[in-house]
């Protein structure tokens, strides 16, 4: 693959789940000269759900510069560092992933200059960071992952693996027994190659989960003038093509061959799943007539003048069938160059991040900027330095408002698509890109638009961050002239602080193992709107005069933005996560979400002392819904007992569990997992009815049911005043509760078998073990 192809677009609709690696074939070349490595398995984007949108766009926007949501290190994942999954990058330790928007795929493994037996594959879910990995030897993967599912191969197998889990679909034995380690996969098939020096052929593979389908040969061409080491071997529907320094392009059907000429390594993936290499005539190593060759779906061949052609990776339906060759920007359906540019720092372009019908987004390697062209003149509108990373790092993603792409120094910034102006930066520590021991310079990153998440690629570490404002729009387009735009207004109208906190209404209440997460709608209290930006925001509520969460929020990072409160989408939804040690209530102790009792929730919003000044944010910044954002600590309203608080939570708690407990626990054997009364000096501390009801929290978050008793309520109790945890798991007897502590791990003082029962008496209603 190639960085002077630039990044393969995104499929067509049809094929809306086909998404491909790319590497960059001239930063290849330059950082080897370097003496560094960072390679792109550049990806196509799945199409978002909503239609107004282009496929390869972030879904949400990011007006303000996000936090991490969550982030993956290669350490955890039992590694070193990451690497590229293409055979051919990773032998030299390049960094390297793949998303179809759902999860980041890469190789976690030593640090080792080839893939070897400590390399595996991983998968990253771009929205929670959940990981799954591969527990086999892997040597290359493709380039593509179709309909959530990649192929990779071991020494002696070809693997199929789903992406969303991790599970090895299908295995199948290598149909030869030595290749090339690069692997291609359409959805249907996987493709293999191998090359024979004796009679300077090539056999391409069609291996499907069933196994070997056809094998073809083919005789090679004269070749570019090279070592052949660069090499790409992509598969779309229709088309399998293997360059390096000769091309080749074969039916992925049958196998018949579609184009057989010398050709330098570099392959671009068009918008209607065409493939552009660029060929040439050969005489004593010296190239003379360089043109670029696409080859259509249907085996059609069509040649343009040209060394080399960038597709954008984002592009709006008019500007799709158009691409950069060399400098001309060249319309493919008839052949005509629309314009030609001399904004290139050499001949060419490296990349094209975006095509709308405002600005044409490019890369000029030499210069290590972004360069934003006029899409009808090619004149160039602005100029950006934040891209002297594309030397060794992926290309840049769009919100279709802004451009975010890695900085010179190796962090991550924003610049406004239509200026260029900075938006938003944010800092190598970051994103996890730390520099080596001794070497002040910073690793490569790689940035991927994954729906509403934006991830980034180091070395090191794999980190998601969630969009900070509402939905995307189309980009070259106003806010108000894109659809599910969250009905937001056009224009520059901004939203100022105001003097009156806005009102949050709950709206439902749930636990996760983050803690308790309430889903508020917020309303403006002033005509202009209002944002919400203090780094020590109290957030409190209370339900009929007893607390239910209370906690302080830093919203600095990213402000709540609160639209005027007149017409549609006057009002913001956040969801608030309320972690452990800043909440009292469960949601079963509250009334119904929907409930029209719910009114009876009283939320206070204290911003807190806030320094600098409001952050610049217009109404087109705001969508539907805000980010989520969680307590960074617990913070009481004044005049707040927490003791008596929490006495008033245990006591509504085991009075809504008891129904329960009666239904389906009484006369049951199940595990007790605490008791405690307020005084009792246990496990290195005194406990109070705070600390009670913090430990019945953590255990009902960690096992989802678990029920608190009052002793005095239940005949089965020799003790009163006993707050009892249990499990709201039954067993047949005694010793079977007492395996499930076990198997849980649990030590004997703290989870044993108890009968809870109304009738029976503490006789014979416990039974330790150990």
């Amino acid at each position: 693959m190639t960085w002077s192809l630039g990044p393969p677009p995104p499929p067509p609709r049809r094929r809306a789940s086909r998404l491909t690696w790319l590497v960059g074939g001239l930063v290849f070349l330059l950082v080897i000269a370097l003496g560094a490595l960072s390679l792109v398995w550049f990806t196509h984007r799945s199409s978002p759900a909503d239609d107004s949108l282009l496929a390869g766009q972030l879904t949400r926007s990011f007006p303000t510069a996000p936090n991490p949501s969550w982030t993956v290190t290669a350490e955890q994942m039992g590694g070193d560092r990451f690497v590229s999954g293409l055979a051919t990058e990773g032998q030299y330790g390049a960094l390297g992933a793949v998303t179809d928007g759902q999860t980041i795929v890469t190789i976690v493994g030593g640090p080792f200059t080839t893939l070897g037996p400590s390399h595996r594959v991983l998968g990253v879910d771009a929205s929670t960071g959940t990981t799954w990995r591969l527990d086999r030897t892997v040597r290359g993967c493709s380039d593509t992952i179709v309909e959530h599912s990649i192929a990779c191969r071991g020494d002696s197998d070809v693997y199929f693996i789903d992406t969303r889990t991790g599970t090895l679909t299908a295995t199948v034995s290598l149909p030869i027994s030595q290749s090339s380690y690069e692997i291609a996969y359409n959805g249907s098939a996987a493709f293999l190659h191998s090359y024979s020096s004796t009679d300077r052929s090539t056999t391409f593979y069609k291996v499907t989960p069933e196994g070997l389908e056809w094998q073809r040969s083919v005789v090679l061409p004269e070749q570019f003038p090279g070592s052949g080491d660069a090499s790409t071997f992509t598969a779309t529907a229709d088309l399998v093509a293997s360059a390096s320094v000769y091309g080749v392009v074969i039916s992925a059907d049958d196998g018949r061959v579609l184009l057989n000429r010398p050709a330098s390594w570099t392959v671009a993936r068009l918008l209607d799943g065409a493939l552009g290499l660029v060929t040439g005539q050969v005489s004593n190593e010296v190239v003379t007539n360089r043109t670029v060759t696409v080859v259509r779906p249907d085996g059609t061949v069509h040649d343009t003048p040209g060394g080399s052609v960038v597709v954008p990776h984002v592009a709006v339906p008019e500007q799709q069938n158009r691409v950069l060759v060399d400098t001309d920007y060249v319309d493919l359906t008839d052949g005509r160059s629309l314009w030609t540019t001399d904004s290139a720092s050499g001949e060419r372009f490296g990349a094209a991040v975006l095509g709308d019908n405002r600005e044409l987004i490019v890369v000029d390697l030499q210069a290590g900027d972004l360069v934003a062209l006029s899409a009808a003149s090619g004149a160039e509108l602005w100029r950006s330095p934040i891209s002297d990373s594309y030397r060794s790092s992926g290309f840049a993603v769009t919100d279709g408002e802004r451009i975010i792409a890695t900085t010179p120094d190796g962090g991550l910034a924003a610049v406004d698509l239509a200026t260029g102006a900075p938006v938003w930066v944010r800092s190598p520590a970051a994103i996890g890109n730390a520099s080596s021991v001794g070497d002040s310079e910073h690793g490569p990153v790689l940035t991927f638009a994954a729906g509403d998440h934006l991830v980034t690629v180091t070395t090191t570490t794999i980190t998601g961050f969630a969009a900070t404002g509402g939905t995307a729009v189309v980009p070259g387009t106003a806010r108000s002239e894109s659809a599910g735009s969250g009905g937001a207004v056009g224009g520059d109208q901004y939203v100022t602080p105001c003097g009156t906190p806005p009102i949050f209404t709950p709206q439902s209440f749930r636990t996760s193992p983050n803690g308790l997460d309430v889903e508020m709608t917020v309303t403006a209290q002033c005509p202009g709107g209002d944002v919400l930006y203090g780094p020590h925001t109290r957030i409190s509520i209370t339900d009929g005069g007893h607390l239910v969460a209370s906690g302080t929020f830093d919203l600095a990072p990213v402000p709540v933005v609160v639209p005027p409160p007149q017409g549609a989408g006057s009002a913001t939804t956040i969801v608030l996560t309320y972690p452990a040690g800043t909440f009292f209530r469960l949601p079963d102790t509250l009334p119904p979400n929907g409930s029209a009792s719910a009114t009876r929730f009283l939320v206070e919003c204290d911003p807190g002392v806030t320094s600098g000044v409001a952050p610049r944010l217009s109404v087109r910044d705001v969508g539907g819904d805000a980010p989520p954002v969680a307590a960074t600590g617990p913070s009481l309203p004044d005049g707040a007992d927490p003791s008596a608080t929490s006495i008033d939570a245990l006591r509504l708690q085991a009075d809504s569990d008891r129904a329960f407990i009666l239904a389906n626990l009484n006369n049951r054997w199940v595990a007790q997992l605490s008791s405690k009364r307020p005084g009792l000096f246990a496990d290195g501390r005194t406990w109070d009815s705070r600390a009670i009801l913090e430990e019945f929290l953590a255990l009902r978050l960690r096992f989802k049911d678990a029920r608190l008793l009052y002793s005095d309520e239940w005949n089965v109790f020799s003790y009163r005043g006993w707050w009892v945890t249990v499990a709201a798991v039954t067993f047949p007897g005694p010793d079977a509760a007492n395996n499930w502590c076990r198997t849980e791990g649990f030590d004997p003082d703290h989870c044993f078998a108890k009968l809870v029962s109304t009738t029976a008496s503490p006789d014979a209603s416990t039974k330790y073990w150990g």
